[in-house]
């Protein structure tokens, strides 16, 4: 059994997905020790391994301990990693935050356990379109790894802070709306991301309060998550998902995400921003107390029709929407510049 569980993966050891039922797993079982039985000249240890491997993975309490074990890295040894914490979980697994053992540098691995090998491909096109970005408002890649139960992590560069969703919800607790002039910083600096990962061809298509994170003492923020992004994509090469509340009407529809379609989301981005309530998004409508020039700015990004939202020009020296937008804030706060203005609580 101590042998076996060195292995890592026992689902790999059944060749069926974690999430696999009992019947599946056993099917899988049964036709596995059939084909490695030592009657029949099979490997020993293969059949030993499919054995136990299914004993554990039927035994729920045996089950949880194992996958308790692999999930929860923290304090764990990987490659040149020590694993710190988990700072975020969800469908796709868990992110911890970490430290390269001999630089002393944080990193943040983002470990994808609950995918299928399958699945994998998803998250390898993920690293390979971040790879050659280089933007203050993005992590950096610093390679992937393969974790002890055989799934695939990428490490990127850590980005210390909360989401905007995050800070959002806190304000909101408190009965209070977000400053419009931390919106407009915030707005700030992910157009100019999106102006660079769109020169490189790359569309985030996930453009939402949750994957956009900020560093309030700095006034700095990043643009994170692009697993469902595309590079250069095609009339045909459609979407690979969406967020509902946030995502732009073609890509619901099932069409290609486009940079119009980035920013479509970040005006809805910011309407939640300004508003801290769903209802604003459903009914597309921008808060009252923002001022006319965002209001104009917001309702350009959010129109149906994407080759009538802002577009970036062809030549890379013309005036595009992040010039606009700091006349926008000029224009709504007499200043394009905050001074390091607090977010209160942050």
């Amino acid at each position: 059994m101590a042998r076996l569980e060195t292995i890592g993966n026992l689902y790999e050891v059944l060749e069926v997905s974690p999430n696999a039922s009992e019947e599946v797993m056993r099917a899988a079982a049964k036709a596995l020790m059939v084909k490695y039985h030592p009657d029949r000249g099979g490997d020993v240890n293969r059949f030993k391994d499919v054995s136990s491997a299914l004993e554990i993975l039927t035994d729920p309490k045996a089950r949880a301990r194992l996958e308790n074990n692999f999930r929860d890295m923290s304090g764990k040894v990987v490659g040149e990693y020590r694993i710190l914490a988990k700072i975020a979980e969800g469908g796709f697994g868990k992110t911890y935050k970490a430290e390269h053992i001999a630089v002393g540098e944080p990193v943040c691995i983002k470990h994808c356990h609950n995918l299928d090998k399958l699945d994998e491909a998803i998250l390898i096109e993920e690293t390979k379109i971040m790879w050659d970005l280089r933007h203050f408002s993005i992590p950096a890649i610093r390679g992937i790894l393969r974790m002890p139960d055989k799934k695939l992590a990428m490490v990127m560069s850590y980005i210390p802070g909360p989401t905007l969703a995050q800070i959002i919800e806190k304000v909101s607790e408190k009965n209070e709306e977000l400053d419009p002039e931390h919106v407009a910083w915030i707005t700030e600096r992910v157009l100019n991301a999106l102006r660079y990962i769109h020169y490189q061809g790359v569309v985030h298509g996930d453009l939402k309060p949750h994957n956009i994170i900020i560093e309030p003492d700095k006034h700095l923020a990043s643009l994170v998550d692009f697993g469902l992004a595309k590079i250069k994509p095609k009339a045909k090469s459609g979407n690979k998902g969406y967020t509902e509340l946030f995502s732009a009407p073609e890509v619901i529809d099932g069409g290609t995400i486009l940079p119009e379609s980035d920013f479509y989301s970040l005006g809805m981005t910011m309407i939640y921003a300004l508003s801290g309530d769903v209802g604003h998004l459903f009914r597309k409508e921008v808060p009252r107390h923002t001022p006319e020039p965002m209001k104009k700015f917001i309702s350009r990004l959010i129109v149906r029709n994407p080759l009538s939202r802002p577009k970036w020009p062809k030549d890379p020296n013309a005036p595009d929407p992040w010039d606009e937008f700091l006349e926008v804030r000029k224009e709504s706060f007499g200043r394009n510049r905050s001074k390091l203005k607090p977010i209160p609580g942050f």
